[in-house]
């Protein structure tokens, strides 16, 4: 029984102690999931928001002004154009910019009502210097009526006038000249604006104006959007450069507004110029923009034989106008892009492999282990050599000990062999004397 219950205690406190560790790791956890939340709480980022955007378009200029609610010392800029379109603020709570529609990214489609959409991505950069999380990206948009699509041509005229006089009518005090209506479309076969290197792009342009007047497409330039770098089209006369890269225009022709009267020479049709080629890109940018002039003529234009080298020549009475229409489209080359980010990484494993080489030199990098061998051999040879020092310097002692005996005992028979022979020669010739000598004579001399 005894021992029952002290099992059974046992038991217990096994089981009280694993709940209460249990209880302590669920506590820290959600103490643990608490304090995450709210540092996730603390460190989330407060988003600026626009209080009010206003645009005003016209054919040559996009013009917004942006309210940020608070004093802003930011920049904003076109996408891509950060230092060429761009406008910086002074602690005004409003800020506003001034775009070209011809360059900066501006790009232009057409809407119902015949009416024009011009649109541009800007960043709101909330420091002068530095990018941050808190910037914002906006796609404005700005709806370009058709009265400020439509443009005078004043050469036009004087051929109105003349006609009211010759005719019946003699009133002349609500005569105005035509307005012509010219616009360059630019995208894929269906409508996107945005597409790949290679792919099937239409250069599309559009002209309502009566009929008595000519046009021709001449001057067509591929542009980057800032006027540094260029690629012409079309020249001068309106021929393809390079047909791989836009091929000739084609032109097709209909009345813009169908009745059941008999179509007149002065009735507004609307002459449409395609051309399909593969989408380019400049290696710097990823939007293209496409510049092209519109020749207008009194009357047919010359005819020009692209063929031949003809010149594209007009007398001063058929010229009437030369009016510029652009576009831009977003162009991206995913193989290009990401070939080019091999390349860099190459490059900087390379530039790092040749820093690492030039750091290194003269410098032995070896292992924990070679290193130990290294200094075990290192060891091992100095020991030799002073044990092979002190061999040579015993075997020099034992040299000059054996060279002095070998001399001591020469000269001790030498010496005795002398004693001998001066003795036998003494007796024989007798004893030498030696005796001064007068002065003037040598000191001593030998008497035997």
């Amino acid at each position: 029984m005894n021992r029952r219950r002290r099992r059974n205690v046992l038991l217990l406190l096994l089981f009280y102690s694993i709940h209460a560790v249990c209880a302590n790791r669920s506590d820290s956890t959600l103490a643990s999931t608490q304090s995450g939340s709210s540092n996730k709480k603390s460190s989330k980022v407060v988003k600026n928001n626009l209080k009010s955007i206003q645009t005003d378009c016209t054919r040559d200029h996009f013009h917004i002004q942006l309210d940020l609610g608070k004093p802003f010392k930011g920049v904003v800029f076109a996408k891509e154009f950060s230092d060429e379109c761009r406008a910086s603020g002074n602690m005004s709570s409003t800020i506003s910019i001034m775009l070209p529609t011809s360059s900066c990214g501006v790009r232009i489609n057409p809407r119902e009502n015949d009416m024009m959409e011009m649109s541009v991505r800007i960043i709101i950069q909330m420091d002068g210097k530095l990018r941050q999380q808190v910037d914002m990206e906006k796609n404005i948009r700005c709806i370009l009526p058709s009265d400020k699509m439509g443009m005078e041509v004043e050469g036009m005229m004087a051929n109105v006038m003349e006609k009211k006089r010759n005719g019946r009518m003699r009133n002349e005090v609500n005569l105005q000249a035509p307005r012509v209506r010219v616009w360059l479309e630019l995208g894929s076969n269906n409508g996107a604006g945005a597409v790949e290197v290679g792919q099937a792009t239409t250069l599309g342009i559009r002209a309502l104006l009566p009929g008595n007047i000519g046009v021709r497409v001449v001057d067509c330039n591929a542009l980057d959007g800032l006027g540094d770098t260029s690629q012409k089209l079309l020249d001068e006369r309106g021929c393809p450069v390079d047909e791989q890269v836009m091929p000739a225009l084609l032109m097709r022709q209909r009345l813009a507004e169908e009745g059941w009267s008999k179509p007149n020479e002065d009735d507004l049709v609307e002459r449409l110029f395609t051309s399909t080629f593969p989408a380019f890109k400049f290696p710097d940018r990823e939007r293209l923009h496409i510049q092209c002039s519109i020749q207008l003529c009194n009357g047919k234009c010359p005819h020009v034989d692209c063929n031949k080298n003809d010149p594209f020549i007009m007398s001063s009475d058929k010229q009437l106008a030369k009016i510029e229409v652009f576009n831009s489209l977003a162009v991206t080359a995913p193989q290009i892009e990401l070939d080019r980010l091999m390349q860099r990484d190459t490059k900087a494993e390379e530039d790092e492999i040749r820093a690492r080489r030039q750091k290194s030199e003269g410098v032995l990098c070896l292992s924990s282990s070679k290193l130990a061998m290294a200094f075990a051999i290192l060891g091992l040879i100095f020991l030799l050599a002073v044990i092979v020092a002190v061999i040579c310097m015993l075997k020099t002692r034992v040299d000059r000990r054996k060279a002095a005996q070998e001399r001591g005992s020469i000269f001790s028979s030498g010496s005795s062999t002398q004693s001998s022979h001066t003795h036998s020669h003494t007796r024989t010739f007798g004893t030498k004397l030696l005796i001064p000598y007068g002065s003037g004579t040598l000191p001593y001399g030998r008497v035997y």
